[in-house]
């Protein structure tokens, strides 16, 4: 996500957590893990976390195996 401008990212929308679990077919403790380690940004409203879709995206491509480049 690095450089993007935050409008960007979540203007594709934004997931509850336990929709990220199922999209990524984890358990909601690994989602939050993985926002605790920094590896999945995400919005904090209250005291509600909502991920931005692109994000999920972007770290499943990333940890992408078999992409035939290497």
């Amino acid at each position: 996500m690095g450089d993007r401008d935050p409008q960007e990212v979540v203007a594709g929308g934004l997931d509850k957590v336990q929709e990220v679990a199922r999209f990524l077919k984890l358990s909601v403790a690994s989602v939050y893990k993985l926002m605790d380690k920094g590896d999945l940004p995400y919005v904090k409203i209250g005291r509600s976390r909502r991920i931005p879709h692109r994000a999920v995206v972007e770290l499943a491509a990333r940890n992408l195996v078999g992409r035939g480049d290497a």
